[in-house]
């Protein structure tokens, strides 16, 4: 069977979103999945997310990294968050359970694997959240994971860079459903965007599927109701900005 690895990135805890891209990743058929961390934060649906992927972990389909919101959790980041994101924070440590907080203390920071690196925000210095967002910060972050292949979340806008014939990082803006030649003489740093909260103007959830014999990475778009997803943020009592942000994707 042909390997195709579903990345998933930035969930947090929009319940809509995951099942309408699980469903969507089962149609394209992804036969393992990985998530690129925050698999909690500003949305209702805490418990539901982690119980899910703490299922897929434990039945093996599936690797879970840690984010920033997911160590916010069992980890004192006020200082490092704006007022939404630590109110989404509050809330969410009264929903989970101290089983829930242990899956998500155990999350590692970064897995590699033969020549592909899985981390949240960079492989250089996983654990302070750099945002890859450029060419250097994708070359920090490729010199630090030495594979050919380094899948990252984190920045919540979908971004492909490139190594040149002169070793710079080039950033590619996808095209979603094209599928991109990732041929492995060449170093790649895919930011697969978030599931839980776009910020590109496009509500649609973001993830992506790369197939390592064929050397393909895709970018997808899927639509879900991201209407129901904003009224349970409203109902939750969490800031009205957060569910703003569902409906426009900004």
């Amino acid at each position: 069977m042909t390997e195709r690895i579903g990345l998933f990135a930035d969930l947090h805890s929009n319940l809509e979103a995951f099942d309408a891209c699980m469903a969507r990743a089962e149609e394209l058929g992804v036969t393992r999945m990985v998530f690129l961390g925050d698999l909690v934060g500003y949305n209702a649906d805490p418990v539901a997310l982690v119980d899910r992927i703490a299922d897929l972990v434990e039945n093996k389909k599936a690797i879970a990294i840690l984010g920033n919101h997911d160590e916010a959790v069992f980890k004192d980041s006020r200082s490092q968050m704006n007022y939404n994101a630590n109110a989404a924070i509050e809330w969410t440590k009264s929903q989970l359970n101290s089983g829930h907080v242990e899956f998500l203390k155990n999350l590692p920071l970064m897995v590699q694997e033969d020549q592909i690196c899985f981390v949240h925000a960079s492989a250089h210095n996983p654990a302070d959240w750099n945002y890859i967002t450029d060419s250097m910060s994708a070359w920090r972050c490729v010199q630090n994971s030495g594979k050919n292949y380094t899948f990252v979340g984190h920045a919540h806008e979908q971004a492909l860079f490139y190594q040149s014939a002169v070793g710079k990082l080039i950033r590619f803006a996808p095209h979603p459903g094209d599928e991109i030649p990732v041929l492995h003489h060449r170093q790649w740093v895919g930011v697969v965007g978030s599931l839980g909260q776009p910020r590109d103007g496009n509500p649609e959830a973001c993830f992506a599927v790369f197939e390592p014999e064929s050397e393909m990475l895709t970018f997808h778009r899927t639509p879900y109701d991201h209407f129901t997803a904003a009224e349970k943020v409203r109902r939750a009592g969490l800031p009205e900005d957060l569910a703003n942000r569902l409906i426009t994707g900004k």
